[in-house]
């Protein structure tokens, strides 16, 4: 391996270490402001699950406005200080991205409980009801950022012997670097191919709840076209409701894998055509967390990640000389 591509692998993985480093840093600057806000007595008023669109992350998602539902936990407490009431909707710390500790959290402030909220002095309007993170929590972040680092290093210089050792044996050694390359990103795809695939199987064991379409259509979006263009596409929404122990849980996620968007409406047609709104279907959840759902349980374009890992794979052969030139 060369070392420009050593230097610039280990690069990559500092500048992601530091990004993990400042976000931990604000994190915590924020928890020592908290540590000094003074107690107040409070009252949970609302306390249920919340819906919300939210910028939809992973493969698949290179548009600028390319959404999903998520299911959060929406607490509202109310409090006095002094001869003055407030109320606040922000009861922690910690960061929610939504379809996480739902039913926990709800559980764990019920309507009506009575709390310990803490204030702002210097603004009293700014409250939590949680104002620490996990034990431990700092001590992870800096481990993590530290181990990405040293992990990279070791596996960078480790992984640069061994295509060393096997550079004289190669019909084209001088392609070894761009080979290894597509080599890493194949396996990279072809994993997160069969964790896909492994979350189909375990969702076709999950248990069923009936639900309701309460919209189905097409939506246009703006996909990034590159050198600051944009360009036009379709693609289905499907947001369907459904009931698990007595909350309402909202979604929009039908397969696994990534989000569809074609050109022409048509090509994307199906799938609003086959979920009309207000049908009755079948909504597999997560019993462990059953704010996480499914309708189908597939990984759609799951063949496109055999095809890619497969090119990749392949094409880092066909570099380094192990498969013969057509």
């Amino acid at each position: 391996m060369d070392v420009e591509l050593k230097f610039l692998i280990v690069g990559f993985a500092c500048a992601i270490a530091g990004g993990l480093s400042f976000i931990t840093f604000v994190k915590w600057r924020e928890v020592q402001a908290m540590s000094h806000w003074l107690p107040a007595p409070g009252k949970i008023i609302s306390s249920r699950v919340e819906a919300r669109e939210v910028r939809r992350s992973g493969v698949g998602s290179d548009s600028s406005d390319t959404t999903e539902m998520r299911n959060f936990p929406a607490i509202t407490f109310e409090y006095k200080v002094g001869k003055k009431k407030y109320q606040s909707s922000r009861y922690s710390v910690k960061e929610n991205l939504g379809n996480f500790e739902v039913t926990e959290t709800l559980a764990q402030f019920p309507t009506g409980a009575e709390v310990t909220v803490f204030y702002n002095p210097a603004d009293p309007g700014k409250a939590v009801i949680e104002r620490t993170l996990p034990d431990g929590a700092f001590k992870f972040m800096v481990k993590l950022s530290a181990g990405l680092v040293i992990g990279t290093v070791v596996l960078v210089f480790s992984l640069g012997g061994v295509l060393e050792a096997i550079r004289p044996h190669l019909p084209k050694p001088q392609n070894l670097g761009a080979g290894a390359l597509l080599l890493f990103m194949g396996l990279m795809i072809l994993r997160m191919a069969f964790v896909q695939k492994s979350l189909a199987e375990q969702a076709a064991k999950w248990p069923v709840a009936p639900g309701r379409i309460d919209a189905s259509g097409l939506e246009t979006i703006r996909i990034d076209a590159g050198t600051q263009r944009w360009r036009r596409a379709f693609r289905s929404r499907i947001v369907y409701s459904y009931e698990v122990a007595g909350r309402r849980y909202i979604s929009s996620r039908v397969t696994f894998g990534a989000a569809v968007a074609a050109s022409l409406a048509a090509l994307v047609r199906g799938q609003s055509q086959r979920y009309a709104e207000g049908s009755e279907v079948d909504v597999h959840y997560d019993p462990v967390n059953p704010a996480s759902s499914v309708l189908e349980c597939r990984v759609r374009g799951l063949w496109l990640l055999w095809v890619c890992s497969a090119g990749f794979i392949g094409a880092a052969a066909w570099l380094v000389g192990l498969v013969p030139s057509l």
